[in-house]
C-alpha cells in the first residue's frame, strides 16, 4: 500500500500537536526520512520543500489551533488555555 498526501498531512498534524512547534526544515527532514524523497522537492530558491500536494492536504485538514509563524518558518499549536501557554 502506498502512502498518500492526505496521510502525510495527517501525520504532520499529529507531529505538530505532539511537539507543539516544528520548524519547516525539521518537517522536511522528517517527511523524507519517514516517507521517502518522493514527497520532497527543491524549490525555486534551492531549498528542500514539502511536496505541494501534501501541503494542500495539510491546509485542508489541519485544525484551527495549528498556526504558521512566517518569520520563524515554523508551525505551532496555539495554546488553548493559560496553563498550556505556561508549559
Amino acid at each position: 500500500m502506498s502512502t498518500t498526501a492526505a496521510e502525510i498531512a495527517d501525520w504532520m498534524t499529529d507531529i505538530i500537536d505532539t511537539e507543539r512547534r516544528v520548524a519547516q526544515t525539521d518537517m522536511v527532514d522528517a517527511i523524507e526520512a519517514k516517507f521517502g524523497s518522493d514527497w520532497i522537492y527543491v524549490n525555486d530558491n534551492g531549498h528542500p520543500s514539502i511536496d505541494r500536494a501534501v501541503l494542500r492536504e495539510f491546509r485542508k485538514s489541519r485544525r484551527e489551533e495549528v498556526k504558521w509563524d512566517r518569520e520563524a518558518r515554523a508551525w505551532y499549536v496555539e495554546a488553548s488555555s493559560p496553563e498550556e501557554a505556561a508549559d
